[in-house]
């Protein structure tokens, strides 16, 4: 039986001031050409005049999402699956042009760095991760499922936009959200092309309208609307230590992936050649701004001098400690005393080694440099900082126990990355039982925990308040649902 479908012309005038009857007309005709069975597609709601996902309005942004999450759990899963699949293919796709996009207008980064978090981002959990359980026995059977939170606000950093969006909005949809983003500002060109091309492919999937929204000019004042309106149901927020707190403040449910200062840690026992190439690869990836690379290097200092070499084999310069000295004060606005963050520079975030040292000090490095190192004593500001920026911390410390100590002391308590190398089973023991981070990464480079060089399933953010790497079941409730008595499959019983 077709479906009947209701335009409240009232309401659609409100939203669509320019457009006469017969657009109205030709609106509604298009809409009932796309109706097909209740159990394969739904009918957009077009009471927005929008289905790119990209609002003037953050209001409009979220009722949006309201109504598109309603319709799409009304889907059938294959539909869900389908639509899932689409993103991943449209994003792998087009992610060279992403890659690109995003630093032109953001100039943090690298594209190669943001083309391989794409690829990331493409390769995240589906609905193959929300497998219910099932226990049968004497007194019937019971299934725990995984059902939707509903709509889900998103907060992105500007170190991590594309890459972001692509990947919530398969973990999120894969569970029957939907989710309304509030991009950094400087990222929302990019921002808005990957919401567009998002809603384009669920559109051709059968999906709702609007599944993946964004405004025009996000700012604080929107993100705050956002993580405060009544109808957001969880909170997903990537950033400092301010956006965090104030999305904890809000009283809903908060998956943060808040600030990490990861150290590494390198013992007389490790495979030195591999410790040095790892260190350079996961540091220089989008010239360190992701929160999991590494930002401070702590070396038993029998070996240090050996790594330092290789280091510089790989790809690193190393700065002499007046140049040290120097640029301090350039990529720091306020240098804070004890061993907490300084104020840096933001200029200066997410830049090539070559641009940062020339900029800062007028030194100018050979253009094949991916990382500059400098060795300093154990208070240095770099150390306690999360710097964003590919200028690594060198410190020698007497054995392997005082590295280690000093690399628990460094990541500060923010529970997120440790990378340690090392081939003494008693060390990497002990470590693994002092590391209080969200993943400790042995032997590899922190692009591991990617699930890019290492095993298990694909992420790009970590929830630091215990969930680990965020993964489609991390946005989705838990339902127990109990049949008592029958259902008993006992084999010959009666």
């Amino acid at each position: 039986m077709a479906r009947r479908f209701r335009v409240n012309r009232k309401q659609y005038r409100w939203y669509v001031m320019d457009i006469d009857e017969k657009q109205i007309e030709q609106i509604v005709e298009m809409v009932l050409e796309r109706l097909s069975p209740p159990d394969q597609e739904i009918s957009p709601d077009r009471s927005f005049g929008k289905e790119d996902g990209v609002f003037r309005e953050m209001e409009d942004a979220i009722h949006a999402a309201v109504t598109a999450q309603k319709q799409l759990v009304g889907l059938s899963l294959a539909t869900r699956e389908k639509i899932i699949q689409g993103i991943r293919d449209v994003c792998w796709n087009n992610r060279e042009e992403y890659g690109r996009m995003e630093l032109e207008e953001t100039d943090i980064g690298a594209k190669e760095g943001t083309v391989l978090k794409l690829e990331v981002a493409c390769g995240v959990p589906g609905l193959e991760d929300l497998t219910p359980e099932v226990f049968t026995g004497d007194r019937g059977i019971t299934v725990i499922e995984r059902i939707p939170v509903g709509v889900i606000a998103s907060i992105n950093a500007v170190t991590n936009a594309a890459p972001s969006i692509v990947s919530n909005a398969i973990l999120m949809l894969a569970g029957g959200n939907t989710v309304v983003n509030n991009p950094h500002p400087k990222t929302k060109v990019i921002s808005a092309r990957v919401v567009r091309d998002i809603n384009q492919v669920v559109a051709d999937c059968g999906g709702p309208p609007n599944c993946v929204n964004t405004i025009e000019n996000p700012d604080i004042p929107s993100a705050q609307h956002l993580m405060t309106h009544p109808q957001i149901n969880l909170i997903a927020v990537t950033g400092g230590h301010r956006v965090v707190e104030f999305a904890t403040q809000t009283g809903k449910r908060v998956i943060a992936g808040g600030p990490g200062n990861p150290p590494v840690v390198v013992d007389e026992t490790a495979d030195l050649d591999n410790a040095a190439q790892c260190i350079v690869r996961g540091a220089s990836l989008s010239h360190c701004t992701p929160c999991s690379s590494e930002k401070e290097i702590f070396v038993v200092k029998t070996v240090a001098d050996q790594l330092k070499d290789l280091l510089k084999t790989y790809g690193a310069f190393e700065l002499t400690a007046e140049q040290g000295s120097d640029l301090i004060k350039e990529i720091f606005k306020e240098i804070r005393p004890g061993r907490g963050p300084s104020v840096i520079n933001m200029d200066y975030i997410g830049k090539p080694p070559q641009v940062i040292l020339k900029r800062a000090i007028g030194l100018e490095i050979p253009p094949d440099t991916k990382i500059a190192i400098l060795e300093t004593d154990k208070e240095h500001p770099l150390i306690w900082t999360e710097q964003i920026m590919p200028i690594l911390p060198f410190v020698r410390c007497q054995d392997a126990d005082e590295a280690m100590d000093m690399g628990v002391a460094a990541e500060q308590g923010m529970r997120h990355t440790i990378v340690f190398h090392s081939n003494d089973l008693r060390n990497l023991t002990r470590m693994a039982s002092i590391a209080d981070a969200s993943q400790f990464i042995k032997n590899g480079s922190s692009i591991a925990g990617l699930g890019v060089e290492g095993e298990g399933f694909k992420s790009l953010h970590i929830a630091t308040g215990g969930e680990g790497l965020t993964r489609s079941r991390t946005f989705t409730l838990v339902r127990r649902c109990i049949l008592t008595d029958d259902f008993r499959y006992r084999f010959g019983s009666s």
